[in-house]
């Protein structure tokens, strides 16, 4: 339990930081599609080390993580605008 004179960060500041940092992630998509950018809220906390990105190269395939995607995220913005005006 905190002291009456800490601190505390509260929850609601930690996830208006992440969603202020996703939407600077976001700025750089052509895109205004939440769809597979969505994966990088969990990247936003934490620190990237090259061991921590290279274990997760070696962990999961391209393959597979485009599978899940499709699975669970469905069809993106991009690639319904690609078959609507391919003809």
């Amino acid at each position: 339990m905190p002291k009456s004179n800490q601190t505390l960060l509260a929850t609601s500041d930690v996830l208006e930081s992440i969603f202020g940092h996703y939407k600077n992630i976001s700025k750089r998509c052509p895109l205004k599609d939440i769809h597979s950018l969505i994966l990088t809220i969990p990247l936003i906390p934490i620190t990237l080390t090259h061991d921590f990105v290279k274990k997760a190269l070696n962990t999961v395939s391209c393959y597979y993580l485009d599978s899940w995607v499709h699975s669970i995220l469905g069809q993106s913005m991009l690639s319904k605008r690609k078959i609507l005006f391919q003809y």
